[in-house]
């Protein structure tokens, strides 16, 4: 939206429904927020966050999404990419990170 963009670098998040930005990519692009708030659930517990519109362009592939906006500072991922654009558009090759399907074996 607009003229401005951002390069970061994303995660893709397979147990994410919707694809989530950092507070600070909403302020410096300015992205539109939606008057509604979602409920989020993670492993912190339940929060409200705010929707943002935004245009994500993934390996020349552009995408129109409602993300939810938090705090993500703490993080290297400043977005995660949820199954709202996985879905349909990306096969995950879960051997690329995981030895097998133990849990004791993920990276």
């Amino acid at each position: 939206y607009g003229n401005k963009s951002i390069k970061t670098l994303a995660k893709f998040d397979t147990g994410a429904r919707r694809t989530s930005i950092d507070e600070s990519i909403l302020k410096k692009l300015k992205l539109p927020v939606i008057n509604k708030e979602v409920s989020v659930k993670n492993a912190l517990g339940k929060s409200k966050r705010k929707l943002a519109k935004a245009k994500i362009i993934i390996k020349g592939k552009e995408f129109e999404v409602e993300a939810n906006v938090c705090d993500r500072s703490f993080s290297s991922h400043k977005v995660l990419i949820g199954r709202n654009i996985i879905f349909s558009n990306f096969i995950i090759d879960v051997e690329l990170s995981h030895k097998s399907p133990n849990i004791k074996d993920i990276k």
